[in-house]
């Protein structure tokens, strides 16, 4: 006959499991290692309905109440820059991402918030500096103080986490793009990875195009920050070169580096990234003047990219359309169908898997010890 336990039976076993449960999870302290999946709230901005400009400190709190305002003492003026930071109580090494906010915010912008929620359910530490805050001011922008602020903040997570050097992040959107860019051709040693969003590649060119568009403020900001107008030959064009990436993006050769651009942005063109991906790619990968030139007019592929044309595999259902994506060398670049815009979850799978490779050690000739 079956064995039938009664009911004293059962509450004493699921005593035993829950009390061998709660041994196990006290006695595990260490950090896990978790697969990544794709996690679809982080596929679309439409959970997260905030603007990019959007800045909130309660927003943050009720989102990650784990994360902490910090301040951090830059290592050129001595000032005190403001940052986000988080990082779990678990013990051992684990990724840091830095998060750039965008060009008209600081760093209690809000669109980064799902970028602090992958941190928080991956294990990754997480931190959002404010680098001289919005891009209207010379401060700002890029500028010498700006990135050393970002090089100051990685720093100051490596002292309050374990940090995993090979896998230290760099991401951004529009002027964090820029800067995420620049920082990756001034201090290559530093990242495992950087995505770039619909990056500016060179501020000069793209004061030029924006005089089509007087009613923006970027151009205003752009002529504090560089102390007047970028014509070319000029002093200020020669500042806002200081501050591009264009200046840069060859230093960044060997950092893995994915680049996404919208076919349809009228903020700032796909040029902006297709140049960057050119300097970076294989000669025989690079995309010409020509298709360049169709795409910028009609805001479609040429028919001579069509056939280059494959499904991204970081990209969702939910994610905006892949166009055209093409991987060479060390850099991936996206073009999906959309205007400036960004998706949460690509760049983060991406990132992912992404570590800097251990240098070989040649062996030791014969005869030498």
């Amino acid at each position: 006959m079956p064995y039938k336990y009664s009911m004293r039976n059962y509450i004493l076993l699921i005593f035993f499991l829950l009390s061998t449960c709660a041994l196990f999870t006290s006695c595990t302290k260490e950090r896990q290692e978790k697969p990544v999946s794709r996690m679809d709230e982080f596929s679309t901005s439409k959970k997260y309905p905030f603007k990019f400009a959007d800045e909130s400190l309660e927003k943050w709190k009720q989102q990650v109440p784990e994360i902490q305002q910090v301040s951090i003492t830059s290592t050129i003026d001595g000032s005190e820059q403001p940052a986000l930071f988080y990082t779990s109580e678990t013990t051992g090494k684990r990724p840091l991402l830095v998060m750039l906010h965008s060009w008209s915010s600081e760093y209690l912008q809000v669109k980064s918030i799902p970028y602090a929620l992958w941190s928080k359910e991956y294990d990754w530490a997480f931190i959002h500096p404010n680098y001289r805050g919005k891009f209207d001011k010379p401060e700002a922008v890029a500028s010498d103080l700006a990135i050393q602020d970002l090089v100051d903040a990685v720093n100051y997570a490596k002292a309050h986490a374990e940090i995993d050097e090979s896998r230290i992040y760099i991401l951004g959107s529009s002027g964090g793009a820029m800067t995420a860019l620049v920082a990756a051709g001034r201090h290559p040693e530093i990242w495992a990875g950087v995505v770039a969003w619909v990056p500016v590649f060179d501020l000069v060119d793209w004061y030029a195009f924006s005089q089509n568009y007087p009613h923006r403020d970027y151009n205003s900001h752009i002529v504090i920050a560089c102390g007047g107008e970028p014509i070319p030959g000029t002093p200020a064009a020669e500042e806002c070169k200081r501050r591009s990436p264009s200046t840069y993006i060859q230093n960044a050769k060997e950092v893995p580096i994915f680049l996404a651009h919208g076919t349809e942005d009228v903020l700032v063109p796909p040029d902006h990234s297709i140049r960057a991906f050119n300097i970076l790619a294989n000669p025989a990968d690079t995309i010409s003047q020509e298709q360049v030139d169709y795409l910028l007019k009609e805001q479609k592929l040429p028919e001579g990219m069509e056939g280059a044309t494959t499904r991204d595999r970081y990209f969702g259902t939910k994610d905006p359309q892949v166009v055209f994506s093409r991987e060479s060398a060390n850099v991936r670049l996206v073009l999906f169908v959309g205007v400036h815009d960004m998706a949460y979850n690509p760049g983060l799978l991406w990132l992912n898997e992404q570590q800097k490779k251990t240098p070989e050690v040649a062996p030791p000739v014969a005869g030498q010890r």
